[in-house]
């Protein structure tokens, strides 16, 4: 499985060593909606399959969401867990 990382700075300087927030990405196809997120070269992140995730989990770097839309997805899942 691979993960988008949305837990903000502060959190991972927290816990970071630890776990981090993330939201699942289906690497199968990419879709377009209110709580999707296409990722170049990834597929879709599923902003409403939030996750804790061991650090140790994390192996390697798939993809990176494009920096203008960094907001916007914060944004999205602060709204899906209540702000």
């Amino acid at each position: 499985m691979n993960y988008l990382v949305v837990s903000s700075d502060a959190y991972n300087s927290a816990f970071g060593d630890r776990r981090v927030i993330a939201v699942e990405v289906d690497s199968r196809a990419i879709y377009e909606g209110t709580f999707r997120e296409p990722i170049m070269d990834a597929g879709t992140a599923m902003l409403d399959r939030l996750v804790w995730v061991a650090r140790s989990a994390l192996d390697e770097l798939v993809a990176e969401l494009h920096p203008d839309r960094h907001g916007a997805v914060a944004a999205q899942v602060r709204e899906l867990i209540g702000n």
